[in-house]
């Protein structure tokens, strides 16, 4: 009578279903009845189906067939359970599964989210509930499988874009140190002929050739930034803070100083050194104040530290605030300093890896303010707004 009853299941749901490509599905339950009950259900609905009763004839139905999706029985009896069998199909083939799960203990539910399995449908299966759940999942693994073809590609269009920087800097640095060795052999063995002003033109050759040789090498170290994961370490910006001063080394007319305690945070240690470095090397390279002042400090707010690097220089116009943050962009002509032009866009790139964001507030002749957040780790929030649901 039970049979009788989930053959008319079978065939009243069964009508519902138009499947326009057949797709193959390994059914794997010790169960032979419901294998067999369960593979007529989707062979009327347009599924090629197969079937196995343990872990190791499922393993061998899937090395000769290859089917494109796998219903799993999370108790099979044997040797090994169906979630030890999952493991090594997604080992080994990398075929979506979908659990099908009876009454289950926390622990098995545990071991077979570990699994990453592509959904679950419960026992007594309903047929409309299975298709779906089928259906779904070899949506997603389709979907999957072609982001994972598209990163694959890009990563070697990646590749392939590194190599030629790199080559690209090579070549056009190659040149540059052979006019720089000219400039500086004409300006040493003709300087008793050089006049005044041939002497001026010569070292504004050399000057030029440094800025292109740095440009080049800022370009590099501008497309490098996000292409290979740092690892995130703990780094305490006290100490971080600090070593970059000393590495900057201000003239005696500019203090840096350190207006706050720092955090420990999770960051990639030597992307956060060039956001210091590079917002106050600049407030060091622009400073036109006899006595100059440049302050760091950093505010806890609930979900992110906001960090300021205030200076007492010049001032920018409001007008350029977005501008400075580009690439290329300076404000001053490129014969009254050295800048590149690279330095803030690789502050503005490297805190927006990090989730956060940076901005400036300036008055002309009274100096400029950097801002930038860094967010915290999730546990620390979480962790906060628990301190502080409880204080309440």
């Amino acid at each position: 009578m039970e049979r009788i009853i989930q053959e008319q299941n079978i065939e009243m749901h069964s009508n519902k279903y138009d499947v326009t490509q057949t797709k193959r599905v390994l059914i794997v339950d010790d169960e032979p009845d419901f294998c067999r009950f369960t593979a007529i259900g989707l062979r009327k609905a347009g599924y090629d189906v197969l079937t196995a009763t343990d872990g190791q004839k499922a393993l061998d139905v899937i090395e000769e067939n290859k089917p494109d999706l796998v219903l799993m029985d999370i108790g099979l009896m044997g040797q090994s359970d169906g979630i030890e069998v999952s493991r090594q199909i997604s080992a080994r083939w990398q075929i979506p599964v979908v659990y099908l799960t009876g009454h289950t203990d926390d622990n098995t539910l545990s071991r077979a989210k570990e699994t990453e399995p592509f959904g679950y449908v419960v026992k007594p299966v309903d047929y409309t509930e299975l298709k779906t759940t089928i259906e779904i999942a070899l949506y997603k693994a389709e979907t999957e499988n072609k982001l994972k073809e598209l990163n694959k590609r890009l990563e070697h269009a990646n590749q392939e874009l590194r190599h030629f920087a790199h080559t690209v800097s090579h070549d056009l640095k190659t040149p540059l140190r052979g006019v720089r060795r000219l400039a500086e052999w004409i300006s040493i063995n003709y300087a008793n002929k050089l006049d005044r002003n041939d002497k001026e033109q010569v070292h504004l050759l050399i000057t030029r050739v440094d800025r292109m040789h740095n440009l080049i090498d800022g370009v590099l170290e501008y497309s490098s930034i996000g292409y290979t994961e740092e690892e995130r370490v703990q780094v305490n910006l006290n100490n971080l803070v600090q070593d970059v001063i000393d590495m900057i080394d201000p003239p005696e007319n500019i203090t840096i100083t350190v207006e706050s305690e720092m955090p420990v945070i999770e960051c990639g240690q030597t992307l956060i050194i060039q956001v210091f470095l590079n917002l106050l090397s600049n407030a060091v390279k622009y400073m036109d104040k006899p006595a100059g002042r440049i302050e760091v400090s950093c505010v806890e707010e609930d979900e992110f530290w906001k960090f300021r690097v205030t200076d007492n220089g010049p001032g920018i116009e409001e007008k350029y605030f977005e501008k400075i943050f580009q690439i290329f962009q300076t404000l001053s002509t490129h014969d009254e300093s050295e800048s590149s032009g690279i330095g803030l866009s690789t502050v503005k790139k490297v805190v927006e890896m990090h989730g956060g964001k940076v901005w400036v507030e300036s008055k002309i002749g009274e100096g400029s303010i950097f801002f930038f957040t860094l967010p915290k780790p999730e546990k620390e929030i979480t962790g906060a707004k628990l301190q502080a649901t409880v204080a309440s």
